[in-house]
């Protein structure tokens, strides 16, 4: 049985609009109630006058069509629901369009499309996940997280391994620890790649390998239930997928989204 989502055209507005950190903003959508599943995307289209002023190439603004881009729906299809949408959006250095969305105003209406993307989680099926994310690749992961804690599935397990260079660069830390503290089947494994010495940070450090991922996961690690979600850059996701494939992880069991 497939499940068939339509998909839909729709001005939204921006309600909300919260520093996560110090290059990463989230902010809210308000507009249509839209169905979807964690883990797809929507194309965010973008008028000329906005891109224009922002950077946009020669390229999109000669088109003469408004410029799109996609991102992932940081959001449980719970809140979709109710006619919201939550993005997340790390500011890239040859990025113009988020640096475009870091200094959108609240109010400002955008167009949004979607959803799209095969990169799709079912609590209604996906009982024992894990999520190895890196960088922005957190948004679906929060959807993830979000949808097994608001949607009340206990029966679900939740657990996400979030890669990061510096203690600062760990985006919604407050409202994963949060989620973690009220939801005994959720649980959050931070890891640093650049602890500075001397430093407080008492969780893991360095990049997830074959040994992190043996000891934060146990005896469990390899099972048929149990479902790996990947999200980050393309480096990093090539770099999961070659160490759960060395553990003996089935390539049925894992799915994979990369950026970059």
């Amino acid at each position: 049985v497939f499940l068939v989502i339509m998909v839909q055209k729709s001005v939204y507005k921006i309600s909300s609009m919260r520093q996560e950190t110090p290059d990463t903003v989230s902010f809210v959508l308000s507009g249509a109630a839209i169905e979807f599943l964690c883990g797809q995307f929507v194309m965010i289209h973008y008028p000329l006058e906005l891109a224009g002023k922002h950077g946009a190439s020669e390229k999109d603004l000669a088109e003469g069509k408004p410029v799109k881009r996609a991102y992932s729906i940081a959001s449980s299809s719970v809140r979709g629901l109710k006619g919201e949408i939550e993005l997340c959006v790390k500011a890239m250095p040859d990025g113009w369009i988020s640096k475009l969305l870091q200094e959108v105003k609240l109010g400002q209406v955008l167009e949004v499309s979607g959803p799209f993307g095969r990169f799709t989680f079912d609590p209604l099926k996906d009982k024992d996940i894990v999520m190895l994310a890196a960088g922005s690749g957190i948004a679906p992961m929060h959807a993830m997280i979000e949808q097994i804690c608001l949607g009340d599935h206990k029966d679900v397990k939740g657990h996400l391994i979030f890669s990061n260079k510096v203690e600062s660069d760990i985006i919604y830390r407050k409202v994963f620890d949060k989620f973690a503290c009220d939801n005994s089947n959720v649980k959050i494994s931070n890891t640093l790649t650049r602890c500075a010495d001397g430093s407080s940070w008492d969780g893991s450090e360095g990049r997830i390998n074959f040994k992190m991922l043996s000891e934060i996961c146990g005896d469990s690690l390899v099972s048929e239930s149990k479902v790996f979600f990947i999200c980050g850059p393309s480096v990093f996701v090539k770099s999961m997928r070659e160490c759960l494939e060395e553990l003996g992880v089935s390539k049925e069991n894992v799915r994979f989204e990369s950026y970059g």
